[in-house]
């Protein structure tokens, strides 16, 4: 990225998400999420540390760059402790409405990219791994998204409709982004 205003609108798309992440996790005082986030991004670091070697320093800060990824790793581990999985929602008991909604939407992402990837020409996983600011613009919408769902429920959970239609509209999202968004991103970089 330069020094451009779209570089710097496309830097500030990166460090805004991060620190909704941290904020998101912060105010929902959860200690589990909190010890989940730290776990992923150990893990990721290392996963970094045994594939990437350009410079000594870039397993340590490329989670702060894929902060989607880091935040998936993440969800995974605390959907694992937290959710529960119904006939007619996936529910997470007794937590934060928003917190639940952020881990559940990158689930759905994350389960979607890895999913639709093969039958649509591999273009959300290029966006995924190529192009950061869009994939985190998808993931906050996909938040914004399921949280809509997760508000007017009695229990803390989303509803499989919901929650599929964000499995598969993410990556259907990303695919058309790489095709119309990345080349008028390019030119304007």
């Amino acid at each position: 990225m330069t020094a451009t205003p779209c570089g710097l609108l496309l830097l500030s798309i990166v460090v805004l998400y991060f620190l909704h992440a941290l904020w998101r996790l912060g105010a929902s005082r959860n200690g589990s999420a909190l010890a989940c986030f730290a776990a992923a991004y150990l893990a990721l670091a290392a996963l970094l540390h045994a594939r990437v070697d350009p410079a000594p320093a870039s397993p340590l800060l490329l989670p702060f760059v894929y902060a989607y990824a880091w935040l998936g790793m993440a969800a995974l581990m605390w959907a694992a402790a937290h959710m529960r999985v119904g006939r007619r929602t996936l529910s997470f008991p007794g937590q934060d409405t928003r917190l639940a909604a952020l881990f559940a939407s990158q689930l759905a992402l994350h389960i979607g990219v890895l999913g639709l990837s093969p039958w649509l020409s591999q273009l959300p996983r290029a966006v995924y791994l190529l192009a950061p600011p869009l994939t985190m613009l998808v993931s906050y919408l996909a938040y914004r998204l399921l949280l809509l769902d997760m508000r007017g429920r009695a229990v803390c959970g989303a509803s499989w409709p919901a929650w599929g239609a964000l499995c598969l509209g993410a990556p259907l999202l990303m695919a058309g982004l790489k095709i119309w968004a990345v080349p008028l991103l390019l030119y304007l970089i």
